[in-house]
């Protein structure tokens, strides 16, 4: 048995009974059965019990060589003869309840020290989801609210279903990413509540606030902080906008449901992501085989032939196309540009498709219709968004 390997994940010698490791591509899996440890019954005290086999948990440890570990332990399982109640022996490198070792949420929150860690590379670090990180920090970190920046954004995220509130708002200064604080919930009468204890002088420092299109915040940004600009972050106009795309996508698709082997259907159902594409991004020199099509297209034939089977697909493609143009510039262009012409004129683009998916789209850019424009600042040669919320 590798004793430093042991030692390396804080664990015991004379507690393991096999100890594998498995180094894949990917992350190392290392199998650990440990030695018996209960030798009477935790309810009667009884020491007379039978093995029912072993209980199999996966954990976390700390990462090797910048790849993630995933412990597969097994403990044994018992059933007392006297009393029929069932327990397990103790596993002796799990946190509590957590599937994670002592150590690696230990090391967790050392990484989340530095001001400018994301919740996303740390997650990577040790092939967990982001939620579980933002877990271990709300659970073993009470940090002391930062004073509010001159960028403030404003962003939620989706927390464990075992939380009382789905989605705390996160805050953080744009200009150094620094998490300034952690609100239970995005709802408006804690958010008011929040805001209302913080100096209103601390308030008038902030400049400008970039947030979602929530109707929560826009009315208690205006109430609460007198001398911003609010901003919407762009990507989430983005990401509305290919939503109802996707709807209206989908619609279309149930048009061919009743033949799901059809090249329409299987198409529609199967290639989508390349209409949530950019135009820019999309391939129009490389041909690869396509199993649907039964031929070797590119990814630009493939876009055709899915815009070719329904003329409002097609008008909600290049409606959603537009956007982009008006979205994706540098700040020389935008100084050189009409942005307010320009969006009405996509705005009218989305109204005269005459489809629901892509009049909501319309209905929702005209009423965040300043926030838009102001979303075309730049700070230090980037461009104000929520990204650093993301992760």
């Amino acid at each position: 048995m590798n004793n430093e390997l042991l030692k390396l994940f804080d664990i015991k010698d004379d507690v393991v009974e096999t100890f594998t490791v498995d180094h894949k591509e990917s992350n190392y899996e290392i199998d650990i059965r440990f030695k018996p440890s209960r030798f009477s019954c935790p309810t009667c005290g009884s020491t007379h019990f039978i093995s029912k086999g072993n209980k199999k948990r996966s954990i976390v440890s700390v990462p090797v060589n910048d790849k993630p570990v995933k412990m597969v332990t097994y403990v044994k399982r018992y059933k007392c003869i006297d009393c029929n109640a069932s327990f397990s022996d103790v596993n002796p490198i799990a946190y509590g309840d957590w599937s994670f070792t002592r150590t690696a949420i230990i090391s967790i929150l050392n990484r989340l020290k530095p001001y400018n860690a994301t919740y996303a590379s740390i997650a990577r670090m040790f092939g967990v989801s982001s939620t579980r990180i933002m877990e271990i920090f709300d659970t073993f970190v009470r940090i002391k609210r930062h004073s509010l920046p001159r960028v403030l954004l404003i962003d939620e995220f989706h927390f464990s279903r075992n939380s009382k509130y789905k989605y705390p708002a996160i805050l953080m200064n744009f200009e150094n990413n620094l998490i300034i604080d952690i609100v239970e919930s995005r709802t408006h009468d804690i958010m008011s509540d929040y805001l209302f204890k913080i100096d209103l002088e601390e308030r008038k420092k902030v400049e400008y606030i970039c947030t979602d299109m929530s109707f929560i915040f826009k009315p208690l940004l205006k109430t609460y902080f007198p001398n911003s600009t609010l901003l919407v972050d762009h990507f989430h106009v983005t990401r509305l906008i290919n939503d109802q795309l996707n709807h209206t996508r989908k619609r279309i698709m149930r048009k061919y449901v009743k033949n799901k082997k059809s090249r329409e259907y299987r198409l529609l159902k199967h290639r989508y992501k390349i209409l949530l594409k950019s135009k820019n991004n999309i391939d129009n020199e490389t041909f690869k085989y396509d199993k649907i099509m039964e031929c070797h297209v590119t990814e630009n034939m493939i876009l055709e032939t899915l815009l070719s089977f329904d003329d409002e697909l097609r008008q909600a493609y290049n409606a959603k196309e537009e956007y982009l143009i008006f979205d994706q510039v540098s700040k020389e262009e935008v100084n050189n540009s009409n942005k307010r012409k320009e969006l009405n004129a996509v705005i009218k683009k989305f109204k005269h498709t005459h489809m629901e998916e892509s009049i909501s789209v319309a209905v929702t850019l005209e009423h965040w219709k300043e926030e838009i424009l102001n979303s075309f600042t730049w700070i230090n040669d980037r461009r104000i968004s929520n990204g650093p919320c993301e992760g």
